[in-house]
């Protein structure tokens, strides 16, 4: 059938996926480990960068992770020294959460981390075959989505 992949090659393109998948986050898990930080940890890192002073709620929406896993992420990193957060002025119901001086300085280390490892995954790719596998993986995405909604 035209337009779809045999069954050998779907299977295939799944265990090239899960395969990618497991190591990288293997890897990325270790690292992260080195640094102090557990799962799930460098991506809250990451979206406060961009988005310091954020509501606890938004934090948890775009990070992709449960209100409830937020919660309990959110405290380790207080506890840790990387974060404060703080009762929203204008509503008492919203939190705020904000990086310290000391979770902007990790944040550098977890971009650092990612960008280590993204050029690990890429050696031996010239500049142009880069481009296409994020371009590839973009546009599955895409169609992945589109097919959810």
């Amino acid at each position: 059938m035209k337009g779809k992949l045999d069954d050998s090659a779907s299977k295939s393109l799944h265990r090239a996926f899960i395969r990618t998948s497991k190591m990288h986050r293997k890897v990325c898990q270790h690292r992260f480990q080195e640094l102090g930080l557990t799962e799930g940890q460098p991506k809250v890192l990451d979206y406060l960068h961009h988005h310091n002073g954020c509501s606890q709620k938004d934090l948890a929406k775009h990070c992709h992770i449960q209100p409830a896993t937020a919660t309990s992420l959110l405290s380790h990193l207080e506890r840790s020294g990387l974060i404060y957060r703080e009762a929203n002025q204008e509503d008492r119901r919203i939190t705020n959460v904000f990086l310290t001086e000391t979770g902007f300085e990790a944040q550098k280390q977890v971009k650092q981390t990612f960008c280590e490892i993204d050029e690990c995954c890429f050696v031996g790719f010239t500049k142009e075959e880069r481009e296409e596998v994020l371009g590839y993986l973009n546009r599955m995405y895409e169609n992945l989505k589109r097919r959810e909604s």
